[in-house]
């Protein structure tokens, strides 16, 4: 198996080897603890559009989910350990005589601490870098999103950085490294180099640069390598906040072809008061319609990262490329956020839905159009106290005739809208001190 390294592997690897040569021993006086966490996540939901445009002949779903996970963190001055397990159900979908199990391993890793600022972190874990665009627990999903992968971290004053290796098999093999998981998609191999450094208390610099090979279906020994290169520039000051991502993607998609594409991301933020304001928009490369000849795929995918909170609640457009049918995306938004005490909470989300490509409407004068929709997003939340929670949100949207064509059915002039009702309890139940007198 033939893997190219990037130069920023290369180099991240030869700083973190440079760095470490001055690090300092293990700090044999660093806390000894076990903490015991309980998270209990309710959330009801009432869809009629969510996702998945309206028709003539479809009825709104109402249904209640949960999430019930329990923690366990021990933390010694030579390693951490760390497990999570969680039972994910909907309200009434199992059978209560049933004796099959639900729980789910979420995470289980050990950390040694190599020296002061360097650890390893070996096992099942939660991968979250910069803003979560491309990498996020996805924490909205009840099941949210874990790797099983190594992870040298290096944690200092203004600098951090990972290293990320994975390699997935479906099961214990004797020969050969086929891997084709049934029901779901995933990369077979991972590298991932993350530097973030901040030169002081107004400037931040991030980069993030990573390699997913998928399996070659036809030659299983063989993968597909698509790599992503770029970063983030954040600028905060006393009441504004700048920042721009960019990113560059190119290799080979999971299916064989040749990539090239590109995300931009600016924004700016104000807060006067009790009001924050965001303005921003994204913008994701996509592939010219009807260009079946093409030799390159144009269109950016977000690899692991979430896109709840970026394009719009209602998650039209979360599977990059397929909901966008290849076409791309532009998203211009506007939040509004107002603090109306240290407990509550208001919030209002707009978002302008364009694909960067046209795409092909089937009337009478077969036009080409971008814009897709409108989609507001409402929600208040209430926090009692610091581990009590309480959501409450509706969204809407306006939706043009392009949106059938990308959906490949529904009725546009339909308003799609959905409401929930998430209640979040997650409370430390027992913080045990180690130390021995």
């Amino acid at each position: 198996m033939n893997i190219k390294l990037t130069s920023s592997f290369i180099i991240a690897v030869l700083l973190l080897t440079s760095l470490k040569g001055h690090a300092q021993a293990v700090d044999e006086k660093a806390p000894e603890e076990l903490l015991l966490q309980l998270e209990f996540r309710p959330r009801t939901e009432f869809r009629d559009g969510y996702r998945v445009l309206r028709s003539d002949t479809s009825s709104a779903a109402l249904f209640t989910s949960q999430r019930t996970r329990l923690s366990l963190t021990v933390t010694q001055p030579t390693f951490t350990f760390h497990t999570s397990v969680q039972d994910v159900r909907v309200w009434g979908e199992a059978d209560p005589r049933s004796t099959k199990g639900t729980l789910q391993v979420f995470e289980a890793y050990v950390e040694p601490r190599l020296a002061d600022r360097f650890s390893l972190r070996i096992g099942r874990q939660t991968l979250m870098y910069d803003n979560q665009r491309l990498f996020a627990q996805n924490d909205w999903r009840q099941n949210a999103r874990s790797h099983d992968a190594l992870r040298l971290r290096y944690q200092a004053e203004r600098l951090s950085s990972d290293l990320v290796l994975a390699f997935n098999q479906t099961e214990e093999r004797l020969f050969g490294t086929n891997f084709s998981p049934e029901g779901f998609t995933d990369y077979k191999f991972l590298a991932v180099s993350y530097l973030q450094y901040q030169t002081g208390h107004q400037l931040t610099y991030m980069a993030l640069n990573v390699a997913d090979g998928f399996q070659n279906q036809l030659r299983p020994e063989q993968m597909h390598l698509r790599y992503t290169h770029g970063g983030r520039v954040e600028y905060t000051g006393d009441h504004m906040y700048y920042t721009l991502s960019a990113y560059y993607q190119h290799g080979v998609s999971p299916a064989g072809v040749p990539v090239a594409a590109y995300y931009i991301q600016p924004e700016v933020r104000a807060t006067y008061g009790i009001l924050t304001a965001r303005l921003g928009a994204e913008l994701l490369s996509g592939n010219t319609p009807g260009n079946t000849t093409a030799n390159k795929d144009h269109s950016f995918v977000p690899l692991y990262g979430v896109a709840h909170r970026f394009n719009g609640f209602m998650d039209y457009f979360t599977r990059f490329p397929t909901d966008t049918n290849d076409a791309g995306l532009i998203n211009p938004y506007l939040f509004l956020l107002l603090k109306l005490s240290a407990h509550w909470s208001l919030r209002s989300d707009c978002h302008l839905f364009y694909a960067q490509q046209a795409v092909a409407v089937n009337t009478s004068q077969d036009r080409y159009r971008q814009y897709l929709g409108f989609e507001n997003d409402l929600t208040t939340s209430w926090t009692p106290n610091t581990y009590t929670t309480l959501d409450i949100g509706f969204a809407w949207m306006q939706t043009t005739s392009s949106m059938e064509v990308i959906q490949n059915g529904g009725n546009s002039k339909l308003t799609p809208y959905w409401g929930y009702v998430m209640f979040t309890f997650r409370p430390e139940l027992l913080r045990l001190s180690l130390r021995k007198a």
